[in-house]
C-alpha cells in the first residue's frame, strides 16, 4: 500500500521536499521528546558536566539509534522508510545515520544555505532525509527553508559553512519556509538547497533526522571521505555499504 499519493509524490519531484504529517503520533513524538533529555542528561553525567553546560554547548548528536532504544525502535519505522523508498523511487532503504539537531530556547545558530549529498561520501545522489518534528516548529523557532527545484541543479562541491553564503539575488524571494507540526515530518532531496534560522522563542526546536539512501547507493570518498562515517566504511570505493554501521531498513511496504 503507498504511503503518498501520486501527487504528493510530483509536489517533492517538482519542488525536492515534501511535507508530510503525522507520520507518528504526538505521543510517539513526546516519547521521543522524554527519551532525548534521559539520554542527553546520560551523555552529560558521562563527562561529569551539568546539563545545563553540556547542552549550552552540544546541539547535534549522531547515530542515536546506537545509544537509545527509543530511537532505535524509530529509525527502523516502517511508513518512514515506505514514503523515503517510494520518493527516491526504489524497493529498500539503508541509513546513512541518524541524528538529532537542537536549537535551545533563545539560542541556536544560522544554518546556511546548503546541499547534504556534497558532505557525504555517497556517490549516487539517490537519497532523502527524514526530518522529523519533535517539537512544533514555527517560523520564529527556526523552521526551515527550501528553494523549490534547487534538487534539479547540477551537483556542486560542499560549501564552507563559516565563510561562505549562496546568494539567490532576486531567486530569494521564491524561498518556502515550512512549519512543522511536532510528529510531522518533511522529506527532502539530498540535493535540496535548504537553510534554517536561529531560535527566537522560548521553546525548545528538537529535530530527529534520518538519512536513507536506495539500498545499492556506493561508497565515493573521493566526495566527502573527511566525514565521519567514513571511518566506519569497511568496503572499498564503488561498493554498497557494510550493514553493520549502515543497516537496511526495508522500503516499500511488502518488499523484502
Amino acid at each position: 500500500m503507498a504511503q503518498i499519493t501520486p501527487q504528493q509524490l510530483a509536489l517533492f519531484e517538482e519542488q525536492g521536499f515534501l511535507p508530510v504529517g503525522p507520520v507518528v503520533s504526538s505521543e510517539q513524538a513526546a516519547r521521543l521528546r522524554l527519551a532525548l533529555e534521559a539520554q542527553t542528561a546520560a551523555w552529560a553525567k558521562d563527562i561529569d558536566t551539568p546539563l545545563d553546560e553540556y547542552l549550552s554547548v552540544v546541539s547535534q548528536w549522531t547515530n542515536v539509534w546506537e545509544h537509545n532504544a527509543a530511537f532505535r525502535a524509530q529509525l527502523y519505522h516502517q511508513r518512514s522508510a515506505s514514503i523515503a523508498a517510494e520518493l527516491i523511487g526504489c524497493e529498500r532503504v539503508r541509513v546513512f545515520h541518524d541524528h538529532v539537531i537542537v536549537k535551545p530556547p533563545h539560542g541556536g545558530h544560522t544554518i546556511p544555505w546548503h546541499r547534504d549529498l556534497a558532505n557525504w561520501p555517497v556517490r549516487e545522489p539517490r537519497a532523502v532525509s527524514c526530518w522529523l518534528a519533535l517539537d512544533d516548529v514555527t517560523v520564529e523557532s527556526g523552521a526551515m527553508r527550501f528553494m523549490p527545484g534547487g534538487h534539479k541543479e547540477p551537483i556542486t562541491r560542499s560549501i564552507d559553512f563559516l565563510n561562505e553564503a549562496k546568494v539567490w539575488g532576486d531567486r530569494e524571494a521564491d524561498a518556502v519556509t515550512v512549519p512543522a507540526l511536532a510528529g510531522s515530518a518533511i522529506f527532502h532531496h539530498c540535493l535540496s538547497w535548504h537553510t534554517s534560522p536561529p531560535n527566537a522563542t522560548g521553546a525548545w526546536r528538537r529535530a530527529y533526522i534520518t538519512i536513507y539512501l536506495d539500498a545499492t547507493c556506493t561508497f565515493d570518498p573521493e566526495r566527502a571521505g573527511w566525514h565521519p562515517m567514513s571511518g566506519r566504511v569497511k568496503v572499498p570505493p564503488g561498493a554498497v555499504f557494510n550493514e553493520d554501521a549502515f543497516p537496511t531498513l526495508g522500503g516499500r511496504e511488502g518488499s523484502v
